[in-house]
């Protein structure tokens, strides 16, 4: 019998694994690892049917709110409903965490924007000019990455 869709905690070297599905959600390994060695992050790995589909990085907050801060599904995994699995059970988690839940995804990520609006997640706010370090400015569908967009999802 294949095992169903799952989402668990790693520890920090089994994180190690996660590394390259968490590639498209970060522009550097050194970002993805330091955040991976930061205390109040736990890692989670999805995998489905055994299968790993993807992954994500929780700040969980001693004062809310806590944070997604990366969350990725494997490039030939996606479509298949493993992103709204990953995100679901992150918020059933959350009540044992504090009653709030933050994402945050460039202005120029239409698809991301969907998606987190229809997992349940709503607009907070938007911090101007948060990639205007990344030289040349990277563009999605034509929109330069710019601002980033924070959303909240409220148990």
């Amino acid at each position: 019998m294949t095992p169903p869709f799952e989402l668990v905690a790693v520890d920090r070297a089994a994180a190690e694994e996660l590394v390259p599905i968490l590639r498209d959600a970060e522009e550097g390994d050194e970002r993805i690892r330091a955040v991976l060695d930061e205390p109040a992050c736990r890692a989670y790995a999805a995998r489905d049917g055994g299968v790993p589909v993807g992954a994500a990085v929780v700040r969980w907050a001693a004062r809310e709110p806590s944070e997604i801060v990366y969350l990725a599904v494997a490039r030939e995994q996606r479509r298949l409903g493993h992103g709204r699995r990953i995100l679901a059970a992150l918020q059933a988690e959350l009540p044992a965490h504090g009653r709030r839940l933050i994402v945050g995804t460039a202005n120029s990520s239409l698809d991301n924007i969907a998606f987190y609006q229809r997992c349940g997640f709503r607009m907070l706010t938007v911090h101007r000019d948060f990639f205007a370090y990344i030289r040349p400015p990277i563009h999605e569908d034509g929109i330069p990455m710019l601002d980033m967009i924070v959303f909240s999802f409220d148990a």
